[in-house]
């Protein structure tokens, strides 16, 4: 017995010493890594980093960039943050941050820089590149055309615009309430939901309404790969990033594995019903009877873009990429929404005001199934653009990569080509010379008069809407690249909190929600658990 226990010591202690053997390799890899980045850093880059306060590098120890780089994954956030407060707001200039984003440093500029870099052209600055990094899409979708032609985009900036985004409320207030009904259940006791799934499942049947129609829009199975294929892209892309840059093309296809398996899934019962809707368009054309979805949209365009285009399993595709933007993005706000609301300690007067207004205009116009209902949902209006300003889906945000030779910041700074740029978004929502008490969920905060006094109408001014961007509130965006979608995502996120609160009664279980920062991205409270049930009085029949 003794000798057994010896041995089996001797194999941890074994494998233990290997452990701290690999992990003494990846350093000094990681080492070799910056070392020869820092050799061959262009000249113009050597100059930038030199004229910036760098914030985030130890001041002693050995190799204090290496370290900051791997520390970023934990410390990114508290070093915006101090960014921000002692160098952006201070002394209006940026500053540069250490990263495993990007395996080295980029430029957090201040707010005051918001007009002049969010409006350049695509020939000087690009955010593409960033964002294909931020949800590292070549290693979750094999087909590069998916993502390198974003014809599915164009088709979001030229159906889903302001002024057409009202023929799709009836659509989304239909699916919502089916799913409400399906999942939220109509019952009037209690009953505990994972808040996250609770609150995504809503999201995610509207959108595929949207998207492709009845009846596949109701498929379960659909339903349940879409929401596991969502998450898992969430998870896989976030490991990347955290894994440096030249260890990714080894270690990222083994992290994707199983976003590829849920989006085979998802494909295999996509690919057929697109099938059958190529063949019907083509018999068809623009005929009025066929169903008035994105798929119907997506279709032409793909077709005058070449044959290649039109093939089934790229549309699944296309379908599916938007669709996860859809319910991971829509569905985190949508989340947010309802865990703020719930959770405030002002919550029984939030509520009951957002209730009344709810039921009267549910009275007024027979529903949300119109543009003009929505419209009038002011305080909803603010209660989600609130709680979008404090719970931020990443630190920083916005970002912007130099491809011009150089880009003038100001000071007599100049960024050179192949650096990147963001915004310190969170800690500018959280300013409290922009909102007073930042850190406090106040649901009518957008409609508040000078004196502190709800006034319903304010947001006719069109400033403080959901969907207007300032440099203060940049959740969608700013300038000419700001989130062509916003106005479906407003429509539909108003009206899935106007039917939770005027049909059921929720409260928040266990502590409340804490949010942490993983890098740059702030990790949903996915286990966060709600008590929910139908109220007694229905409003909706």
């Amino acid at each position: 017995m003794s000798s057994s226990m010896s041995l089996h010591a001797e194999k941890k202690t074994t494998m233990f010493q290997n452990f701290q053997l690999s992990l003494g390799l990846v350093g000094i890899l990681i080492l070799i890594h910056y070392l020869v980045a820092r050799v061959f850093r262009s000249r113009d880059a050597v100059r930038l980093w030199a004229k910036l306060e760098t914030v985030g590098v130890p001041s002693d120890g050995i190799f204090p960039l290496t370290r900051a780089v791997i520390q970023s994954i934990a410390s990114l956030q508290k070093n915006v943050h101090y960014g921000y407060n002692e160098i952006c707001k201070t002394k209006n200039r940026p500053f540069a941050l250490q990263t495993m984003w990007t395996g080295g440093a980029i430029v957090v500029l201040p707010p005051s820089q918001v007009f002049n870099i969010l409006n350049k052209p695509d020939s000087e600055v690009t955010g593409f590149n960033a964002l294909l990094d931020t949800i590292q899409l070549p290693y979750m979708i094999s087909d590069r055309e998916v993502y390198q032609n974003v014809i599915h985009f164009d088709v979001v900036r030229k159906k889903m615009t302001k002024r057409d985004i009202g023929s799709l409320a009836p659509t989304t207030a239909e699916e919502i309430d089916a799913s409400l009904r399906e999942s939220w259940g109509t019952s009037t006791e209690w009953k505990c939901l994972n808040g996250w799934d609770a609150c995504g499942r809503i999201i995610a049947q509207a959108t595929l309404r949207v998207l492709i129609g009845l009846p596949l829009s109701r498929d379960e199975a659909l339903l349940e790969q879409s929401r596991l294929y969502s998450n898992s892209l969430f998870a896989g892309n976030t490991i990347i990033n955290c894994i440096p840059p030249f260890m990714r093309p080894l270690i990222g296809p083994l992290v994707a594995l199983p976003t590829k398996f849920y989006q085979y899934r998802c494909q295999r019962i996509l690919t057929p019903f697109v099938q059958e809707r190529i063949a019907s368009w083509k018999e068809t054309g623009e005929s009025d009877n066929m169903p008035n979805d994105f798929l119907h949209w997506l279709i032409p365009s793909c077709a005058e873009a070449g044959p290649g285009q039109l093939d089934a399993s790229r549309i699944a595709m296309r379908l599916l990429a938007l669709n996860t933007m859809f319910i991971f993005a829509m569905g985190y706000v949508f989340a947010h929404c309802v865990f703020d609301l719930y959770s405030s300690p002002s919550t029984h007067e939030f509520v009951s005001d957002l209730e009344a207004e709810c039921r009267k205009v549910w009275g007024d116009h027979h529903g949300f199934s119109t543009k003009e209902a929505v419209e009038c949902l002011h305080r909803i209006d603010s209660a989600v653009r609130e709680s979008m300003r404090i719970s931020d889906v990443g630190v920083t945000n916005l970002p912007r990569d130099v491809v011009s030779e150089a880009v003038d910041i100001g000071h007599g700074v100049q960024v050179p080509r192949g650096v990147r740029m963001v915004f310190p978004t969170q800690p500018i929502h959280l300013d409290p010379e922009h909102y007073k008490n930042p850190l406090r969920y106040d649901a009518f905060r957008f409609l508040r008069d000078a004196q502190g006094v709800v006034q319903l109408g304010q947001q006719e001014k069109g400033d403080q809407s959901l969907t207007s961007v300032s440099p203060s509130f940049l959740a969608f965006g700013y300038g000419r690249h700001a989130c062509p979608g916003r106005w479906f995502v407003a429509q539909t996120i108003k009206q899935a909190l106007a039917s939770v609160v005027l049909n059921y009664d929720v409260e928040m279980v266990g502590k409340a929600v804490r949010r942490k920062a993983f890098l740059n991205m702030m990790v949903p409270p996915t286990d966060a658990q709600i008590r929910i049930r139908r109220k007694p009085r229905q409003v909706i029949a």
